[in-house]
């Protein structure tokens, strides 16, 4: 099953410190240079923003033509679990994968994101965060949102 996303501007994907071979992970933060534009006699003052994690998004594909495309399907994941006010959300892989996964990271209160292609020797993510009462998954959590690929 597949779910659709709205288009995202995608940011040229970085490392985030030591990692081992197979682990992926997201960046804990996100820096984005803002360049406002100014109306005549105004002059704009650039600044850098950092955004917290927030959630991901894996896409099946070839990452150039599905980012260019104005709403690139996620996968949905192969299971879910709730415990208490939290839930994970894994993807598994299979070993013989034919076709290209790319992970987009997700940071709030910017539309920048960071997008990586998962190496063909992972088998699997996961993704734990908060949630309300409901269940439903918080948008400013008290935690970051926990994810790994391996």
């Amino acid at each position: 099953m597949v779910r659709t996303l709205a288009a995202l501007p995608i940011l040229a994907a970085v490392t985030a410190g030591p990692t081992f071979a197979n682990e992926v992970r997201c960046p804990a933060s996100l820096t984005v240079q803002a360049q406002p534009e100014a109306p005549g006699g105004w002059s704009p003052y650039p600044a850098k923003d950092q955004h917290a994690f927030a959630g991901v998004a894996l896409v099946e594909g070839d990452r150039a033509a599905q980012l260019t495309s104005p709403a690139p399907a996620a996968l949905e994941p192969d299971r879910s679990l709730r415990r208490g006010r939290s839930e994970t959300r894994q993807w598994d892989f299979p070993a013989a994968r034919r076709t290209n996964v790319f992970l987009i990271c997700r940071y709030s209160g910017t539309q920048a994101t960071l997008a990586i292609d998962l190496p063909r020797t992972v088998r699997r993510c996961q993704i734990t965060e908060e949630t309300d009462a409901r269940g439903m998954v918080l948008d400013k959590p008290e935690a970051a949102p926990q994810f790994l690929c391996r």
